[in-house]
């Protein structure tokens, strides 16, 4: 049936999976993964995983997007949406660089809960 649907918009048979929120995705899932939440001056922000795809034995290409509001005067921000990056969860490295299990730089603050979801670890 999905191929149906899907050869009548493309003109063309095409085999899609489709996932939601932790899937191994090739594509933009319709609903992100929460990865990480914080209050920082008076800004509350929530980072998501936006995309997902494959990049070899334990190798994640990943897309993060980070929301935010002020809860005091209901003001939201803009999101902002990351570049692709890479996630090596066999090393416990992004883009190359180690990350620590605690951040040791207002950079690097959750940057480890982002592995882990990435990755698929527990929290």
């Amino acid at each position: 049936m999905l191929r149906r649907i899907l050869k009548t918009l493309t003109g063309k048979s095409t085999l899609v999976l489709l996932a939601c929120c932790g899937a191994e995705l090739s594509a933009r899932p319709a609903c992100s993964q929460l990865a990480y939440q914080e209050i920082r001056q008076d800004v509350e922000y929530k980072i998501y995983i936006y995309a997902k795809e494959s990049a070899g034995a334990l190798r994640w290409r990943f897309q993060t997007k980070t929301v935010g509001h002020n809860p005091f005067t209901k003001e939201k921000m803009k999101p902002f949406y990351s570049d692709w990056q890479t996630a090596d969860c066999a090393n416990s490295t992004v883009d190359g660089r180690i990350v620590a299990a605690i951040a040791q730089s207002g950079a690097d603050v959750g940057l480890a809960e982002i592995l882990r979801t990435v990755c698929g670890y527990p929290r």
